[in-house]
């Protein structure tokens, strides 16, 4: 089994018994792009030492030429580098830059529900029921996409890489194009699921069940409106999301802040609501013409674009792995958010209150998931043995963090929809809920890293989109158990 580095590196197997080495090296991937990246083996990724003669680089020279190196620097060296912080300066750094993006993730949830509230009136809707279908699978695969591009870029911050302003601009680069390519995959994935399942709308309208020249036609003109307003707001929502992420990433580096505290939460929350917002406007266009060549055109110019992202990223060879790889936790979310969102249609009348609940609460748990998991994979990236304590402290930080703001979420909504009973009872068990559901995902992100790093899967590429599956079904479980035995 074959392991990548942070931005693509391959493993290489260089013992006949299958020993497989651990290198940091720095390395171009094309003529003037070079980026940082950590290759390490599944057996060894977690070991204090390694042999000195190991520990190579290949760095770019000013004249065009590529230079090997050995650095000879031991593990214990990189310990030194990145020193164990104290627990004061832990809590001190938590509590001020998770808890603020905490907050605009949750700002940003609950403006994406009310979007979502809006445009689900809309025509566009109303003619295109499928666009229902549509829009949980979308929302949740291209968000994990993103959250994959901020943890990488985090890890890379961390790693020291964005501290040269050409490296850096380089590793953004070929992020922000795997980015766009990933997107253009989910457009055409959601489009066509979402046409699909929607099939039972083009049998005739006498109830005989066959199907019409006109219902087909009717149905071919709603795929094209399916598939163009899924590639368009994948695509455009994604170079949105993926220059904000950039510039967060980048200036929290500059700024002294860590890129793995802020950089998840506010991708995820704004994600949503900026992908909502462009499908509003790309429905509200596209119903306009139905029944025009127009969608299936624009749907062919993103195809041509994603061909052309193809091409750009498989021959970098820094990135080309991503291309097939990483799909499995991807759909698996898709999958569990969609369970998800059968028991919310199901708990939906007798619960009336529930739904609007389950998006913070699942978001919330989701985001101190993905922020512990970043900085895990950061830690590993840079070898540092960190002890267990210091792992144990950041998981209780970030669950007491989590309550207040859950807490505080709850009060708001009882106070702006009255009709939710909130009594004493209901709030006690809607803080074990949402602790349960943060202390779950929490050791989720531990156990995942770990389990993935040790057989060989860089966890930036893959524990995300597991702690947003597995967060959202289980909140929303945990969630309704609270409504049954308030009830």
């Amino acid at each position: 089994m074959s392991q990548q580095s942070l931005l693509g590196s391959d493993v290489r197997n260089n013992s006949e018994e299958g020993a497989e080495n651990i290198a940091m090296s720095l390395t171009p991937i094309n003529p003037g792009s070079m980026v940082a990246s950590n290759n390490h083996s599944g057996r060894n990724s977690r070991s204090d030492d390694y042999d000195e003669d190991d520990d190579e680089a290949v760095i770019l020279t000013d004249d065009g030429s590529y230079q090997q190196l050995t650095i000879g620097t031991p593990a214990r060296a990189s310990r030194e580098h990145y020193p164990s912080k104290q627990p004061r300066q832990i809590v001190k750094e938590l509590t001020v830059e998770v808890m603020p993006a905490l907050l605009v993730s949750v700002a940003g949830s609950v403006l994406a529900g009310y979007i979502l509230g809006q445009i689900q009136d809309s025509r566009a809707f109303e003619a295109i029921p499928a666009l229902f279908i549509m829009v949980p699978v979308l929302l949740n695969l291209k968000s994990n996409i993103e959250l994959n591009m901020s943890t990488r870029l985090s890890t890379l911050a961390n790693l020291g890489v964005l501290d040269s302003r050409a490296e850096g601009v380089r590793a953004m680069r070929s992020n922000m194009e795997l980015l766009l390519l990933q997107a253009t995959v989910v457009g055409v994935s959601v489009g066509l699921i979402s046409a699909l399942l929607s099939l039972t709308s083009a049998t005739a309208p006498d109830g005989t069940g066959g199907v019409t020249f006109r219902a087909a036609a009717s149905f071919l003109a709603e795929a094209a409106v399916l598939l163009a307003a899924g590639l368009g707001c994948s695509v455009v929502g994604s170079a949105v999301i993926g220059v904000l992420i950039s510039a967060t990433v980048a200036a929290s580096n500059a700024l002294g802040i860590d890129p793995d505290n802020i950089g998840t939460p506010i991708a995820s929350s704004l994600g949503d609501m900026t992908t909502l917002l462009i499908l509003a406007a790309a429905t509200g266009v596209l119903g306009a013409h139905l029944f025009t060549p127009w969608p299936l055109l624009l749907s062919l110019a993103f195809l041509a674009l994603g061909l052309v992202l193809l091409r750009v990223v498989r021959a970098n060879e820094a990135m080309a792995h991503h291309v097939t790889e990483g799909w499995g936790p991807l759909l698996f979310a898709a999958a569990t958010s969609s369970i998800a969102g059968v028991i919310v249609g199901r708990c939906a009348d007798r619960f009336p209150g529930m739904p609007a609940l389950v998006p913070v609460v699942n978001g919330i748990g989701g985001n101190i998931g993905t922020v512990f998991a970043s900085r895990l994979s950061t830690s590993l990236h840079r070898r540092h043995a960190r002890a267990s304590g210091e792992h144990s402290l950041v998981m209780v930080i970030l669950l007491l963090i989590n309550i207040p703001i859950q807490l505080g979420f709850l009060a708001m909504h009882r106070l702006f929809d009255p009709s939710l009973a909130v009594t004493l009872w209901f709030v006690i068990l809607y803080t074990a809920a949402t602790v349960a559901h943060g202390a779950a995902l929490l050791g989720i992100a531990r156990l995942a890293c770990s389990f993935l790093w040790s057989h060989g899967y860089d966890p930036d590429d893959y524990v995300n989109p597991f702690i947003t599956g597995i967060g959202d079904m289980l909140g929303t479980i945990l969630l309704s158990l609270v409504f049954v035995m308030v009830m």
